[in-house]
């Protein structure tokens, strides 16, 4: 399941639990088409075909490239959550929304916060933090946040990143 409430920091170890057993799995596949493909090929099956699988159900063939996607903005929001937990912790249990769900990647139970997570290289491509920046002030929560993973960029709150009242922006790290 792609929504996920999450209540304190042992569930959060389980969803990264199951993130890094996932990366096993697809490693392990990626070995063996590797094995047998070569260049162009290997690449082929890497985007088109089932060589990795979901980041939350080892058991379920996913392509790679997808994969890679999916792992980096889920363990994005399980940081996110982790720091939620520290700064909010009354107003937990948070939903996790890890698919393409309506509504903010995470929300308090009670409607009083709303968060965008995301993974990318930098915070500039297709303007990923301008658009969450956006899209969160939007919402009728009181705590508005984005948070991010990116390369480079320290863990912490990213004060000369924030536009618009009201909305804090933070790095989870640009490091596992």
């Amino acid at each position: 399941m792609k929504i996920r409430a999450i209540s304190n920091s042992d569930e959060v170890d389980e969803l990264v639990t199951a993130i890094t057993i996932s990366a096993e799995r697809a490693l392990a596949d990626i070995d063996k088409s590797v094995s047998v493909n070569r260049g162009l090929q290997a690449l082929w099956s890497m985007k088109f075909t089932p060589v990795g699988c979901d980041p939350l159900n080892a058991e379920l063939p996913l392509n790679l490239i997808e994969q890679i996607n999916q792992t980096f903005t889920y363990l994005a929001s399980a940081k996110a959550v982790r720091q939620l937990l520290e700064l909010h912790p009354t107003l937990a249990p948070f939903t996790v929304n890890l698919g393409t769900s309506p509504g903010s990647d995470i929300e308090s139970s009670c409607g009083l916060l709303a968060a965008e997570v995301f993974a990318a290289v930098n915070t500039s491509n297709n303007r990923k933090l301008a658009r969450d920046r956006a899209k969160v002030s939007q919402t009728s929560a009181q705590f508005k946040y984005v948070f991010f993973m990116c390369p480079g960029v320290g863990s912490g709150r990213q004060t000369e990143s924030e536009r618009e009242v009201g909305v804090e922006v933070w790095s989870v790290g640009g490091e596992l």
